[in-house]
Protein backbone atom coordinates (compact mmCIF):
# COMPACT_ATOMS: atom_id res chain seq x y z
CA UNK A 1 0.00 0.00 0.00
CA UNK A 2 0.98 3.97 -1.34
CA UNK A 3 2.54 6.43 1.54
CA UNK A 4 0.50 9.77 1.73
CA UNK A 5 4.19 11.06 2.36
CA UNK A 6 4.79 14.96 1.46
CA UNK A 7 8.04 16.84 1.55
CA UNK A 8 8.54 20.48 2.57
CA UNK A 9 11.43 22.57 0.82
CA UNK A 10 13.15 24.98 3.28
CA UNK A 11 14.97 27.92 1.66
CA UNK A 12 17.55 29.01 4.24
CA UNK A 13 20.50 31.41 4.59
CA UNK A 14 22.31 34.03 2.24
CA UNK A 15 22.69 31.59 -0.37
CA UNK A 16 19.28 30.50 -0.55
CA UNK A 17 19.92 26.63 -0.09
CA UNK A 18 17.40 23.96 -0.32
CA UNK A 19 16.32 21.90 2.57
CA UNK A 20 13.93 18.71 2.31
CA UNK A 21 11.99 18.09 5.41
CA UNK A 22 9.60 15.08 5.52
CA UNK A 23 8.66 12.46 8.07
CA UNK A 24 8.14 8.52 7.40
CA UNK A 25 6.46 6.58 10.35
CA UNK A 26 6.68 9.32 12.86
CA UNK A 27 10.44 9.93 12.10
CA UNK A 28 11.45 13.94 11.01
CA UNK A 29 13.98 13.92 8.63
CA UNK A 30 15.72 16.92 6.93
CA UNK A 31 17.76 16.88 4.18
CA UNK A 32 20.33 18.95 2.61
CA UNK A 33 19.74 18.96 -1.20
CA UNK A 34 22.46 18.42 -3.66
CA UNK A 35 22.57 17.96 -7.17
CA UNK A 36 25.40 15.61 -9.37
CA UNK A 37 28.35 17.34 -8.34
CA UNK A 38 28.20 17.48 -4.42
CA UNK A 39 26.86 21.83 -4.97
CA UNK A 40 24.09 22.98 -2.73
CA UNK A 41 21.08 23.34 -5.02
CA UNK A 42 19.84 27.04 -4.77
CA UNK A 43 17.41 26.64 -7.73
CA UNK A 44 13.88 25.75 -7.31
CA UNK A 45 12.88 23.79 -10.10
CA UNK A 46 15.91 21.49 -9.32
CA UNK A 47 15.04 21.36 -5.87
CA UNK A 48 11.33 19.94 -6.64
CA UNK A 49 13.41 17.58 -8.56
CA UNK A 50 16.05 16.18 -5.87
CA UNK A 51 12.72 16.12 -3.47
CA UNK A 52 10.60 13.34 -6.44
CA UNK A 53 14.03 11.51 -6.70
CA UNK A 54 14.10 11.11 -2.33
CA UNK A 55 10.34 10.27 -2.01
CA UNK A 56 9.88 8.34 -5.42
CA UNK A 57 9.92 5.47 -3.40
CA UNK A 58 7.55 6.16 -0.95
CA UNK A 59 4.85 6.96 -3.25
CA UNK A 60 4.76 3.69 -5.15
CA UNK A 61 2.06 1.59 -4.68
CA UNK A 62 3.63 -2.22 -3.77
CA UNK A 63 7.28 -3.07 -2.62
CA UNK A 64 8.39 -3.97 -6.17
CA UNK A 65 7.30 -0.76 -7.54
CA UNK A 66 9.47 1.03 -4.81
CA UNK A 67 12.20 -1.12 -5.34
CA UNK A 68 12.18 -0.87 -9.18
CA UNK A 69 11.74 3.01 -8.72
CA UNK A 70 14.69 3.16 -6.56
CA UNK A 71 16.77 1.03 -9.10
CA UNK A 72 15.98 3.27 -11.88
CA UNK A 73 16.82 6.79 -9.41
CA UNK A 74 20.14 4.72 -8.91
CA UNK A 75 20.80 5.68 -12.76
CA UNK A 76 19.52 8.88 -12.30
CA UNK A 77 21.18 9.82 -9.25
CA UNK A 78 23.81 7.16 -7.48
CA UNK A 79 24.44 8.88 -4.87
CA UNK A 80 21.13 10.45 -3.99
CA UNK A 81 19.36 6.87 -4.63
CA UNK A 82 21.49 5.03 -2.05
CA UNK A 83 20.45 8.08 0.42
CA UNK A 84 17.17 7.45 -0.29
CA UNK A 85 17.60 3.29 -0.18
CA UNK A 86 19.15 4.15 3.74
CA UNK A 87 16.19 5.62 4.48
CA UNK A 88 13.99 3.16 3.14
CA UNK A 89 15.32 1.06 5.46
CA UNK A 90 14.82 3.39 8.56
CA UNK A 91 18.79 4.80 8.61
CA UNK A 92 18.24 8.10 9.72
CA UNK A 93 21.83 8.89 9.47
CA UNK A 94 23.46 7.36 6.01
CA UNK A 95 26.84 6.46 5.95
CA UNK A 96 29.08 8.92 4.10
CA UNK A 97 29.00 8.65 0.51
CA UNK A 98 32.98 8.44 -1.30
CA UNK A 99 31.96 11.66 -3.30
CA UNK A 100 31.83 13.60 -0.27
CA UNK A 101 34.82 11.67 1.52
CA UNK A 102 37.10 14.96 0.41
CA UNK A 103 35.49 17.81 2.34
CA UNK A 104 34.36 15.24 5.07
CA UNK A 105 38.07 14.88 5.34
CA UNK A 106 38.66 18.58 4.85
CA UNK A 107 36.37 19.33 7.86
CA UNK A 108 37.42 16.59 10.15
CA UNK A 109 38.50 18.58 13.71
CA UNK A 110 40.24 15.00 14.28
CA UNK A 111 42.77 15.57 11.27
CA UNK A 112 46.67 16.92 11.75
CA UNK A 113 46.47 20.28 10.74
CA UNK A 114 48.60 19.93 7.80
CA UNK A 115 49.57 22.96 6.31
CA UNK A 116 48.36 24.70 2.47
CA UNK A 117 50.89 21.95 0.28
CA UNK A 118 50.59 18.52 2.39
CA UNK A 119 46.86 19.52 1.40
CA UNK A 120 47.19 19.60 -1.71
CA UNK A 121 49.39 16.96 -2.11
CA UNK A 122 46.99 14.62 0.20
CA UNK A 123 43.57 16.02 -2.32
CA UNK A 124 45.87 14.28 -5.29
CA UNK A 125 46.27 11.55 -3.57
CA UNK A 126 42.22 11.36 -2.80
CA UNK A 127 41.80 12.14 -6.32
CA UNK A 128 44.04 9.42 -7.94
CA UNK A 129 42.54 6.70 -5.35
CA UNK A 130 38.75 8.09 -7.12
CA UNK A 131 39.36 7.53 -10.52
CA UNK A 132 40.91 4.28 -9.72
CA UNK A 133 37.47 3.23 -7.95
CA UNK A 134 35.69 4.51 -10.66
CA UNK A 135 37.17 2.55 -13.11
CA UNK A 136 35.78 -0.83 -10.19
CA UNK A 137 32.61 -3.07 -11.22
CA UNK A 138 30.60 -2.33 -9.24
CA UNK A 139 31.94 1.10 -8.08
CA UNK A 140 31.59 1.72 -4.16
CA UNK A 141 29.11 4.43 -3.32
CA UNK A 142 29.93 4.56 0.61
CA UNK A 143 33.31 4.83 2.60
CA UNK A 144 32.47 1.84 4.42
CA UNK A 145 32.20 -0.60 1.34
CA UNK A 146 35.48 0.29 0.63
CA UNK A 147 37.60 -3.40 1.28
CA UNK A 148 41.17 -4.64 2.43
CA UNK A 149 40.60 -6.39 -1.32
CA UNK A 150 40.16 -2.90 -2.95
CA UNK A 151 43.20 -1.25 -1.05
CA UNK A 152 45.65 -4.34 -1.96
CA UNK A 153 44.49 -4.20 -5.77
CA UNK A 154 44.68 -0.03 -5.96
CA UNK A 155 48.58 -1.24 -4.26
CA UNK A 156 49.00 -3.14 -7.03
CA UNK A 157 48.36 -0.66 -9.68
CA UNK A 158 50.35 1.99 -8.14
CA UNK A 159 53.38 -1.08 -8.35
CA UNK A 160 52.47 -1.95 -11.95
CA UNK A 161 52.66 2.01 -13.09
CA UNK A 162 56.01 2.42 -12.03
CA UNK A 163 55.57 4.41 -8.88
CA UNK A 164 58.95 4.60 -6.29
CA UNK A 165 58.94 3.13 -3.58
CA UNK A 166 58.63 6.59 -1.84
CA UNK A 167 55.41 7.83 -3.99
CA UNK A 168 54.04 4.40 -2.96
CA UNK A 169 54.49 5.24 0.37
CA UNK A 170 53.25 8.62 0.58
CA UNK A 171 50.12 7.13 -1.24
CA UNK A 172 49.25 4.58 1.06
CA UNK A 173 50.44 6.13 4.41
CA UNK A 174 47.44 9.13 3.18
CA UNK A 175 45.26 6.37 2.82
CA UNK A 176 45.51 5.00 5.78
CA UNK A 177 45.35 8.18 7.97
CA UNK A 178 42.29 9.49 5.44
CA UNK A 179 39.94 6.13 6.60
CA UNK A 180 41.51 6.37 10.33
CA UNK A 181 40.01 10.24 10.48
CA UNK A 182 36.87 9.11 8.91
CA UNK A 183 36.42 5.68 10.89
CA UNK A 184 33.28 7.67 13.02
CA UNK A 185 31.67 9.61 9.88
CA UNK A 186 32.13 6.92 7.89
CA UNK A 187 31.27 4.09 9.64
CA UNK A 188 34.01 2.41 8.80
CA UNK A 189 34.76 -0.85 11.11
CA UNK A 190 38.04 -1.85 10.09
CA UNK A 191 40.68 0.41 8.10
CA UNK A 192 40.98 -0.99 4.77
CA UNK A 193 44.78 0.14 4.28
CA UNK A 194 45.96 -1.06 7.93
CA UNK A 195 49.64 -1.67 7.91
CA UNK A 196 48.59 -5.50 8.11
CA UNK A 197 47.21 -5.40 4.72
CA UNK A 198 49.48 -2.49 2.85
CA UNK A 199 52.73 -2.67 3.97
CA UNK A 200 55.08 -0.10 3.21
CA UNK A 201 58.04 -0.94 0.63
CA UNK A 202 61.84 -0.34 1.39
CA UNK A 203 63.19 3.05 0.23
CA UNK A 204 65.93 2.68 -1.85
CA UNK A 205 69.06 5.35 -1.33
CA UNK A 206 69.63 7.10 -4.70
CA UNK A 207 69.99 10.44 -3.41
CA UNK A 208 70.91 13.31 -5.01
CA UNK A 209 74.45 13.79 -5.83
CA UNK A 210 76.51 16.88 -5.28
CA UNK A 211 77.77 19.32 -8.05
CA UNK A 212 81.47 19.85 -8.25
CA UNK A 213 82.55 23.66 -8.69
CA UNK A 214 83.20 23.79 -11.96
CA UNK A 215 79.68 22.28 -12.58
CA UNK A 216 78.35 25.21 -10.45
CA UNK A 217 80.00 27.61 -11.79
CA UNK A 218 78.50 26.43 -15.39
CA UNK A 219 75.26 26.44 -14.58
CA UNK A 220 74.83 29.71 -13.17
CA UNK A 221 77.15 31.32 -15.26
CA UNK A 222 74.33 30.18 -18.35
CA UNK A 223 71.11 30.68 -16.07
CA UNK A 224 69.72 33.62 -17.07
CA UNK A 225 66.44 35.67 -15.32
CA UNK A 226 64.31 33.83 -12.86
CA UNK A 227 65.71 30.85 -13.25
CA UNK A 228 69.21 32.24 -12.34
CA UNK A 229 68.17 33.55 -9.63
CA UNK A 230 66.30 30.47 -7.96
CA UNK A 231 69.66 28.47 -8.70
CA UNK A 232 71.03 30.94 -6.71
CA UNK A 233 68.78 31.12 -3.95
CA UNK A 234 69.49 27.13 -3.85
CA UNK A 235 73.12 27.17 -4.61
CA UNK A 236 73.99 30.57 -1.46
CA UNK A 237 71.25 29.08 0.87
CA UNK A 238 71.06 25.24 0.89
CA UNK A 239 67.72 25.77 0.85
CA UNK A 240 65.09 23.05 -0.43
CA UNK A 241 63.42 23.53 -3.71
CA UNK A 242 60.03 24.63 -2.20
CA UNK A 243 61.59 27.38 0.21
CA UNK A 244 62.98 28.78 -2.19
CA UNK A 245 60.39 28.84 -5.08
CA UNK A 246 58.37 30.48 -1.61
CA UNK A 247 60.71 32.85 -0.50
CA UNK A 248 59.03 36.48 0.41
CA UNK A 249 60.73 39.30 0.22
CA UNK A 250 59.97 40.06 4.11
CA UNK A 251 62.38 36.90 5.32
CA UNK A 252 64.62 38.38 3.07
CA UNK A 253 66.82 41.32 5.52
CA UNK A 254 69.73 43.51 2.54
CA UNK A 255 70.58 45.55 4.76
CA UNK A 256 71.43 42.74 7.51
CA UNK A 257 71.96 40.74 4.56
CA UNK A 258 70.76 37.57 6.24
CA UNK A 259 67.48 35.55 5.10
CA UNK A 260 65.12 34.25 8.29
CA UNK A 261 63.15 31.48 7.31
CA UNK A 262 61.08 29.03 8.90
CA UNK A 263 61.87 25.78 6.15
CA UNK A 264 58.18 24.26 5.29
CA UNK A 265 59.48 20.98 6.57
CA UNK A 266 59.83 22.26 10.15
CA UNK A 267 56.45 24.52 9.86
CA UNK A 268 54.94 22.55 12.20
CA UNK A 269 57.76 23.63 15.46
CA UNK A 270 58.00 27.06 13.68
CA UNK A 271 61.85 26.33 14.05
CA UNK A 272 63.57 29.48 12.14
CA UNK A 273 66.83 29.32 10.70
CA UNK A 274 69.46 32.15 9.93
CA UNK A 275 71.47 32.38 6.54
CA UNK A 276 73.94 34.64 5.81
CA UNK A 277 73.76 36.13 2.13
CA UNK A 278 77.11 36.26 0.48
CA UNK A 279 78.01 38.28 -1.79
CA UNK A 280 76.96 36.85 -5.74
CA UNK A 281 73.63 36.44 -3.94
CA UNK A 282 73.31 39.91 -2.67
CA UNK A 283 74.18 41.19 -6.21
CA UNK A 284 71.41 39.75 -7.77
CA UNK A 285 68.93 39.88 -4.87
CA UNK A 286 69.93 44.05 -4.75
CA UNK A 287 69.47 44.73 -8.48
CA UNK A 288 65.85 43.81 -8.47
CA UNK A 289 64.03 47.05 -8.52
CA UNK A 290 62.26 47.87 -5.10
CA UNK A 291 58.87 48.71 -6.81
CA UNK A 292 59.10 45.34 -8.70
CA UNK A 293 59.43 43.26 -5.07
CA UNK A 294 55.69 41.98 -3.93
CA UNK A 295 55.53 38.98 -1.37
CA UNK A 296 57.42 36.57 -3.00
CA UNK A 297 60.77 37.24 -4.31
CA UNK A 298 60.47 34.60 -7.35
CA UNK A 299 56.62 35.06 -7.67
CA UNK A 300 56.36 33.02 -11.04
CA UNK A 301 57.24 29.94 -9.34
CA UNK A 302 55.59 30.63 -6.35
CA UNK A 303 52.04 30.73 -8.01
CA UNK A 304 53.55 27.13 -9.70
CA UNK A 305 54.99 25.67 -6.72
CA UNK A 306 51.57 26.64 -4.72
CA UNK A 307 48.99 25.93 -7.72
CA UNK A 308 49.04 22.19 -7.68
CA UNK A 309 49.81 19.41 -6.47
CA UNK A 310 52.26 18.72 -9.86
CA UNK A 311 53.81 21.72 -9.30
CA UNK A 312 56.70 21.02 -7.56
CA UNK A 313 57.66 18.12 -10.31
CA UNK A 314 57.15 20.63 -12.92
CA UNK A 315 59.48 23.02 -11.72
CA UNK A 316 62.06 20.08 -10.72
CA UNK A 317 61.75 18.87 -14.65
CA UNK A 318 62.20 22.47 -15.79
CA UNK A 319 65.35 22.52 -13.83
CA UNK A 320 66.87 18.80 -14.86
CA UNK A 321 66.14 19.90 -18.45
CA UNK A 322 68.05 22.85 -18.07
CA UNK A 323 70.94 20.96 -16.10
CA UNK A 324 71.53 18.63 -19.31
CA UNK A 325 71.18 21.78 -21.74
CA UNK A 326 74.44 22.48 -20.07
CA UNK A 327 75.92 19.45 -20.51
CA UNK A 328 75.24 17.52 -16.95
CA UNK A 329 73.92 14.50 -17.29
CA UNK A 330 70.46 14.06 -14.28
CA UNK A 331 70.06 10.37 -14.71
CA UNK A 332 71.52 7.53 -13.74
CA UNK A 333 72.96 6.02 -16.99
CA UNK A 334 70.38 3.00 -18.41
CA UNK A 335 67.74 3.59 -16.99
CA UNK A 336 64.58 6.19 -17.89
CA UNK A 337 64.74 7.97 -22.01
CA UNK A 338 67.94 8.45 -23.13
CA UNK A 339 68.72 10.60 -26.44
CA UNK A 340 70.99 9.45 -29.19
CA UNK A 341 74.04 12.48 -29.24
CA UNK A 342 73.94 11.85 -33.15
CA UNK A 343 70.68 10.90 -34.04
CA UNK A 344 68.85 12.92 -31.32
CA UNK A 345 66.36 9.97 -31.35
CA UNK A 346 64.81 9.02 -27.83
CA UNK A 347 65.25 5.51 -26.77
CA UNK A 348 63.55 4.24 -23.68
CA UNK A 349 65.68 1.74 -21.54
CA UNK A 350 62.49 0.60 -20.30
CA UNK A 351 63.72 1.04 -16.66
CA UNK A 352 62.29 3.75 -14.38
CA UNK A 353 64.31 7.18 -14.59
CA UNK A 354 66.57 6.95 -11.58
CA UNK A 355 67.29 11.01 -10.81
CA UNK A 356 71.26 11.91 -9.71
CA UNK A 357 70.91 15.50 -9.85
CA UNK A 358 68.54 17.55 -9.26
CA UNK A 359 67.53 21.24 -7.43
CA UNK A 360 68.25 18.73 -4.24
CA UNK A 361 72.29 18.37 -5.39
CA UNK A 362 73.14 22.40 -4.86
CA UNK A 363 72.08 21.18 -1.01
CA UNK A 364 74.85 19.10 -0.63
CA UNK A 365 77.24 20.46 -2.50
CA UNK A 366 76.32 23.55 0.19
CA UNK A 367 77.01 21.90 2.93
CA UNK A 368 80.21 20.34 1.33
CA UNK A 369 81.81 23.70 0.59
CA UNK A 370 81.22 24.86 4.17
CA UNK A 371 81.79 21.22 5.69
CA UNK A 372 85.49 22.36 3.37
CA UNK A 373 85.76 25.75 4.41
CA UNK A 374 85.72 24.28 8.66
CA UNK A 375 82.31 25.53 9.37
CA UNK A 376 80.92 24.29 12.34
CA UNK A 377 78.62 20.82 12.18
CA UNK A 378 75.98 22.46 14.42
CA UNK A 379 76.36 25.90 12.21
CA UNK A 380 75.69 23.08 8.93
CA UNK A 381 73.09 21.79 11.08
CA UNK A 382 71.51 24.75 12.25
CA UNK A 383 71.70 26.55 8.08
CA UNK A 384 70.83 23.51 6.52
CA UNK A 385 67.33 23.32 8.63
CA UNK A 386 67.52 19.77 9.26
CA UNK A 387 64.30 18.79 10.57
CA UNK A 388 65.57 15.11 12.00
CA UNK A 389 66.10 15.43 16.24
CA UNK A 390 69.09 12.66 15.43
CA UNK A 391 70.67 15.69 13.00
CA UNK A 392 70.25 18.13 15.57
CA UNK A 393 71.22 16.99 18.99
CA UNK A 394 74.51 19.41 19.10
CA UNK A 395 72.28 22.10 18.03
CA UNK A 396 73.68 25.43 18.45
CA UNK A 397 71.34 28.78 17.84
CA UNK A 398 73.33 31.08 14.98
CA UNK A 399 73.75 34.83 15.15
CA UNK A 400 73.14 37.23 12.41
CA UNK A 401 77.02 38.10 12.95
CA UNK A 402 77.31 34.35 12.78
CA UNK A 403 75.56 33.34 9.47
CA UNK A 404 77.17 36.49 7.62
CA UNK A 405 80.80 35.26 8.71
CA UNK A 406 80.30 31.77 7.45
CA UNK A 407 78.40 32.87 4.62
CA UNK A 408 82.26 33.92 3.29
CA UNK A 409 82.77 30.50 2.62
CA UNK A 410 80.08 30.58 -0.64
CA UNK A 411 82.11 33.90 -1.77
CA UNK A 412 85.47 32.64 -2.85
CA UNK A 413 84.64 29.68 -5.52
CA UNK A 414 82.25 32.04 -7.60
CA UNK A 415 84.03 35.68 -7.55
CA UNK A 416 84.84 34.30 -11.16
CA UNK A 417 81.51 34.16 -12.06
CA UNK A 418 79.23 36.66 -10.18
CA UNK A 419 81.82 39.19 -8.48
CA UNK A 420 81.55 40.18 -5.10
CA UNK A 421 80.83 44.07 -5.12
CA UNK A 422 81.69 45.28 -1.09
CA UNK A 423 80.59 48.62 -2.25
CA UNK A 424 76.99 47.90 -1.97
CA UNK A 425 77.10 46.55 1.12
CA UNK A 426 79.65 49.18 2.97
CA UNK A 427 76.28 51.52 1.37
CA UNK A 428 73.52 49.40 3.39
CA UNK A 429 75.53 50.03 6.62
CA UNK A 430 76.04 53.32 5.81
CA UNK A 431 72.42 54.52 5.85
CA UNK A 432 72.31 52.77 8.87
CA UNK A 433 74.42 54.65 10.91
CA UNK A 434 74.22 58.26 8.96
CA UNK A 435 72.28 61.03 10.03
CA UNK A 436 68.77 61.64 7.95
CA UNK A 437 70.18 64.89 7.10
CA UNK A 438 73.22 63.35 5.15
CA UNK A 439 70.75 60.25 3.52
CA UNK A 440 68.54 63.36 2.10
CA UNK A 441 71.28 65.22 1.24
CA UNK A 442 73.02 62.27 -0.73
CA UNK A 443 69.46 60.82 -2.53
CA UNK A 444 68.57 64.47 -3.48
CA UNK A 445 71.56 64.33 -5.41
CA UNK A 446 71.01 61.19 -6.92
CA UNK A 447 67.86 62.97 -8.36
CA UNK A 448 69.88 65.53 -10.10
CA UNK A 449 71.64 63.48 -11.81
Amino acid sequence: MGRSIKGTLIKRGKAGNFYLKYSVNGKLFKQALKDENENPITNEKKALKARDIILAPYWAKDEVKRQEMVVAALHIAEEKAAIADAIIDGIDNPPLTFAGAWQAYVDAQNRPRSGERTLKNYQGHFVAFNEWLNAQKPKPVYLKDITPEHATKFAVSLNKSGKSANTFNKYTSFLRLFFKVLAKTGQISSNPFHEDTITRRDLSTNSRRELSIDELKKILSEATGDMALLLGLGTFTGLRLGDCCTLQWKEVDLINRIIKRVPNKTVKKRKSVIIGIPGPLYNCLVEIPIKSRGDYVLPEYARIYLGSSHGKAYISKRIQSFFEKTGIQTQQKGTGKTIDPETKEVKDTGKRAVVEVGFHSLRHTYISIHANAGTPQAIIRDNAGHSNQRMTSEYTHISMEAARRVAGALEAPFMDVIPVEPERGQLAELSQTLPIEKIREFLKSLENK
